[in-house]
């Protein structure tokens, strides 16, 4: 079996930037198939709210001040939304409160979809974005990250179990030792691995980046390769992906529109395989395999 180039990714799942880098991450799963494996550390972005709030968050009780920050916050993420285009809405943004100042939660929750489901933990991680940036829901709150878990199909009292078992905050706190162990302190940084060599990336870089990365720590003997439009590797994608939008089809499949994209698709919309979910400024496809 050929050695995989593992690209562990830092990150937060409140985090638009690694939201909008979600078509980068299909294109690079597509193009180098079983040459490229993927894995996930938890960096808590926002250890406590209050640590990022600036004066003209400052309201008259400290639920107002929150809110306010809420507001700015909504801004940031809609400013990102030019990154890939993956759709952003922030109507009733409302991720942090008095009781719930951190995005900590989503952290331990990513944990305890790996300790419960690991088949599932990168579906889980993906409807968290989702839920946080296209829904706009508290994902903070236990009930939320519940509702997400049922989503992807996991049983609910493992899950409940994993996340409220302390092996999950040791979990986290590995992550987070190793992020200071290696000195990164952006989010999202990326390490790469091969056959012990390593690579770590402390910024946001695009395919081509990725790509010339991968290709100097492997000498060039992992290269991305064409892929093939056909119906087989398009289940395959949503096998693994049942929720995506049509600029990751686009990227994973070279397509120059995201027209193309949803004319390759809509034989299988025809049959019911699948559905579309209407979004603001957007769609995604919703698989029903």
């Amino acid at each position: 079996m050929e050695e995989k180039v593992i690209i562990t990714t830092f990150t937060d799942p409140m985090m638009g930037l690694s939201y909008e880098c979600e078509p980068i991450f299909r294109k690079l799963e597509t193009h180098f198939g079983h040459r490229v494996a993927f894995r996930y550390r938890m960096g808590v972005l926002v250890r406590d709210v209050h640590d990022f709030m600036i004066p003209a968050d400052e309201g008259d009780t400290p639920a107002q001040s929150i809110q306010n920050y809420n507001a700015r916050l909504a801004k940031i993420y809609e400013s990102e939304e030019s990154i890939s285009g993956m759709p952003i809405c922030m109507d009733g943004f409302r991720l942090f409160s008095v009781e719930h100042p951190s995005s900590r939660p989503l952290c331990l929750a990513y944990h305890a979809m790996l300790q419960a489901a690991p088949a599932l933990a990168d579906q889980f991680l993906y409807r968290l974005r989702y839920a946080t940036i296209v829904e706009t829901r508290p994902t903070t709150y236990w009930e939320e990250l519940l509702r997400v878990a049922r989503l992807v199909g996991v049983d609910e009292q493992a899950f409940a179990d994993c996340y409220h078992d302390g092996r999950v905050e040791a979990m986290l706190s590995a992550d987070l030792r190793m992020m200071q162990e290696m000195g990164i302190h952006t989010l999202p940084s990326y390490l790469l691995e091969y056959q012990g060599r390593q690579m770590l990336i402390r910024r946001l870089i695009g395919y081509n980046a990725f790509v010339a990365a991968i290709a100097r720590l492997t000498d060039g003997t992992v290269c991305p390769q064409a892929v093939s439009r056909d119906r087989d590797t398009l289940r395959q994608l949503l096998a693994k992906h049942p929720l995506i939008s049509p600029i990751e089809l686009r990227e994973a499949f070279d397509f120059e529109t995201d027209e193309e994209g949803r004319a390759f698709v809509q034989p299988l919309i025809d049959s019911g395989e699948i559905m579309t979910q209407n979004v603001k400024n957007g769609y995604f496809v919703v698989c029903n395999l």
